[in-house]
């Protein structure tokens, strides 16, 4: 399991089970949450089937940060293609925002990504996702345009 603190919170991560996936499909209330979570990969309504396809892919993890108390408090998942780890799926339960439980989720993503022996971290967020962005960006990341996908910031960090 992992561990982070920040901003005073103590966060680990745990591989996701199937038993999560109902908690992490409830933290999605409609198509507009969503496409905040996953873009146009998924479709509503958001169903554990679809978070299972996913791990088929090569590379392939997916994570749940809990807190003191072992309740699940976040999500992420990660799929490594050769030294580049690809965050993804990002995402706090909506009862838990505001504490700072994003920060130290992504503090999680980025200690996995370099357990995995990543040499960088990619991400898409959707344009205008300020929350998110700046997130990424008090964690190191940078934005890099992408003129191929327009509505959509891609951003980086070097580990």
């Amino acid at each position: 399991m992992l561990g982070g603190v920040e901003d005073g919170c103590m966060l680990r991560a745990r591989e996701r089970n199937r038993e999560d996936l109902s908690t992490v499909t409830g933290w999605i209330p409609d198509a507009d949450a969503l496409n905040l979570f996953t873009g146009p990969r998924l479709q509503w309504p958001l169903t554990a089937e679809q978070l299972i396809d996913m791990e088929l892919l090569d590379g392939f993890s997916a994570w749940i940060a809990v807190d003191e108390e072992l309740t699940a408090v976040g999500h992420f998942d990660l799929t490594l293609d050769h030294r580049t780890a690809r965050l993804g799926r990002v995402i706090i339960d909506p009862e838990k925002r505001g504490r700072g439980l994003a920060h130290a989720l992504i503090h999680l993503a980025i200690a996995r990504a370099r357990e995995l022996d990543a040499d960088e971290i990619q991400l898409n967020v959707i344009a205008g996702n300020g929350p998110a962005s700046r997130t990424y960006e008090r964690a190191g990341f940078t934005r890099h345009p992408t003129p191929l996908r327009p509505g959509v910031e891609r951003m980086f960090l070097a580990l």
